[in-house]
């Protein structure tokens, strides 16, 4: 393993542990075992060290696939498509996800970095309804709260899942709730002829 992936690892492991401001350079460095020298070296600072953690847990890559190259244009399959990309980074990454809400306006470089992803993820959103829109596919509409609904909808669903899991579990499986969640979406934005 590369020093590098051993530091972001190291971090990783101690941020879920006790959040962003009470894990030390110096811990990392223990934890890797390498110098702290090396994770200046390497990253520049903590931030640095976040950064590439968020990089390397950042699914935007997928999104902007699924939303330029793969989408088809039917906004009930591309918006499916999306949840379930949505579903699989809220379930692979609970511990970050959770780092962030636990450390959300302690520290404002944390929080710009945390908010970077979700950010870009609004911005393709927005970037395809308004494709959508010249193609007279759905109704003409404001792209950028538009993003911003679909992303709370999903958003919303996903934190109720991951803080009340067995009880929410009882009540709707994911995918009922996307189905029927995407479908009424669809059908609030399409256009009418």
């Amino acid at each position: 393993m590369q020093t590098s992936d051993r530091i972001i690892e190291a971090a990783t492991r101690l941020i879920k542990k006790k959040g962003y401001r009470g894990v030390s350079t110096k811990a990392i460095a223990t934890e890797a075992k390498v110098n702290e020298s090396t994770i200046f070296r390497q990253f520049g600072s903590k931030q640095g060290i976040l950064e590439a953690i968020i990089k390397r847990h950042s699914d935007i890559p997928q999104f902007e696939k699924l939303l330029k190259e793969d989408a088809t244009d039917h906004p009930e399959v591309d918006l499916l498509n999306v949840s379930q990309q949505y579903r699989l980074f809220f379930h692979k990454h609970a511990d970050i996800i959770l780092i962030g809400i636990r450390d959300t306006g302690m520290l404002p470089e944390l929080d710009r970095v945390l908010a970077d992803p979700p950010v870009k993820l609004h911005s393709l959103l927005a970037e395809y309804f308004e494709r959508l829109q010249k193609k007279k596919i759905i109704a003409k509409q404001d792209a950028r709260l538009t993003a911003m609904s679909f992303l709370s909808m999903c958003y919303g669903f996903q934190m109720s899942e991951l803080i009340h899991r067995q009880y929410q579990s009882q009540l709707v499986t994911e995918e009922e709730f996307y189905k029927h969640s995407v479908s009424l979406f669809v059908k609030g934005i399409l256009f009418q002829s």
